[in-house]
């Protein structure tokens, strides 16, 4: 006698099902069964079917399942920003045009707002995970829990006058109560709070190693960018007498779990400290060409077994969200800049989406696989659109040819966030409306600070 099959909440079918799993990475008519947030099951079919049932399911047809994306390095909020300072050097960029205009307008409802917007752009995109720097990180951790993205919150240190706090110490003691409070909150929210440190140009040495030690004391991992521009190289070497990687890792900072993001200017011996001390490098290769800031020798880390993952940076300077854009450029520009078409084939760059760059962030346990057990972050990407048509390598059509705009379902922890047009989490309307209302702030504060 047959048992009787196992209800779950979803089961959600797939042409394909890409698991980012080494022991059984494609199936052809696959599918994933979801119950109380976890994968329970990955499989064909037909095996899936003859062990679970479920009232929820969603079809396969013309579509691939895989894990959702992982977004290493952004600044959500900044999405207000999007096009408002363009086609300028980094350091001129920040210190005169972005710094100005945030310190007029960056507040409580820009933050929200401005999240919001990312949230809903990166849902759209399938991106499910991403890691956020900016000002106001409580009001950014609200509106992650809220919507149910998986967001790593930084609780960010810089020592720089800012909206959200009197001093230095301030932020101090805002990161200490802003970890306890959502850590106490793990098991019921999407929110990961993480240390934020913003450069070795805006923190001094003693800072450096109170946030090495504030992240050692919570175990958790320290956001900051790192090797970014020419600049920030000469001014570790002016300051510290030494490169950037070289003088972190002279006062310990990587004994913590570092998400550096960008890490462009580096030696071939701090390649070695980077696989080393096992940090998490997030290129963001539009980001960094748009503002000519280099390109990151990825191919060179891969080969050196550092962990790496991508990310978008803010949209003031990308100006999307959209994490396949990213695949694609990484890509190109490795072939490109060694002058190889094999280097950084689509595999390897679907993994730095997902189940690599769900390492380089420290979630590599939870999330970037579908295997059971693991957490329900899953997409489901249609693949009947004219550009996508005919399709002979699933893997090199996902990196080659998908866009944002073809994501069809995205589900973090089991529950979906789009469905094929439709925002179950927040209204889409109410957003746009609140977005035209800051954006005519932002201009009339352009206005007079030029």
């Amino acid at each position: 006698m047959n048992s009787p099959r196992q209800v779950v909440e979803k089961i959600i079918f797939g042409d394909y099902v890409l698991t980012m799993d080494e022991t059984r990475p494609n199936i052809s008519d696959g599918a994933v069964a979801i119950d109380q947030g976890r994968i329970v099951a990955v499989g064909c079919a037909h095996d899936v079917r003859g062990k679970f049932t479920s009232n929820t399911e969603y079809s396969g047809t013309d579509t691939v399942v895989l894990p959702g994306l992982v977004n290493g390095h952004t600044h959500a909020a900044m999405t207000l920003l999007r096009g408002y300072s363009d086609d300028i050097p980094l350091m001129e960029w920040l210190n005169e045009h972005i710094n100005p205009i945030e310190a007029a307008v960056v507040s409580e409802e820009f933050v929200r707002v401005g999240t919001q917007l990312a949230c809903w752009e990166m849902i759209r995109g399938g991106t499910t995970t991403f890691v956020d720097m900016y000002f106001f990180h409580e009001v950014a951790a609200s509106v992650v829990d809220e919507i149910g993205i998986r967001g790593l919150i930084s609780a960010t240190v810089v020592d720089q006058p800012r909206n959200d706090a009197v001093d230095i110490d301030d932020q101090w003691t805002q990161a200490n109560e802003f970890i306890q409070k959502w850590t106490s909150k793990n098991q019921h929210t999407t929110v990961r709070p993480v240390l934020g440190g913003h450069a070795i140009y805006t923190l001094n040495q003693a800072q450096l190693i109170q946030l090495r030690e504030l992240a050692l004391e919570y175990e958790l991992p320290v956001h900051i960018h790192l090797a970014e521009s020419q600049f920030e190289s000469n001014y570790s070497k002016t300051t510290y007498g030494n490169t950037p990687i070289n003088f972190l890792a002279s006062i310990d900072f990587f004994d913590s779990h570092v998400i550096a993001a960008h890490v462009i200017w580096s030696t071939a011996q701090e390649i070695d400290i980077l696989a080393h001390y096992n940090v998490g490098v997030i290129h963001n290769p539009t980001s960094n060409t748009k503002i000519a800031s280099g390109i990151a020798p990825v191919a060179a880390y891969l080969d050196a077994g550092v962990t790496v993952g991508l990310g978008t940076d803010g949209a003031a300077t990308n100006n999307d969200l959209d994490m396949w854009e990213e695949m694609r450029l990484a890509a190109y520009l490795q072939k490109v800049t060694k002058m190889d078409p094999t280097v950084l084939p689509a595999k390897v760059v679907l993994e730095l989406a997902t189940s690599k760059g769900a390492e380089a962030i420290g979630l590599g346990s939870e999330i970037g696989t579908l295997r059971e057990g693991m957490r329900a972050d899953v997409i489901q990407v249609d693949l009947k659109n004219a550009h996508q048509l005919p399709m002979y390598d699933v893997e090199s059509h996902l990196v080659y040819a998908t866009h944002a705009s073809d994501v069809k379902r995205t589900f973090v922890d089991g529950q979906c966030l789009y469905d094929d047009g439709d925002y179950l989490t927040f209204d889409p309307k109410s957003v746009r409306r609140q977005v035209t209302l800051v954006s005519n702030t932002i201009r009339n504060c352009q206005k007079n600070l030029y």
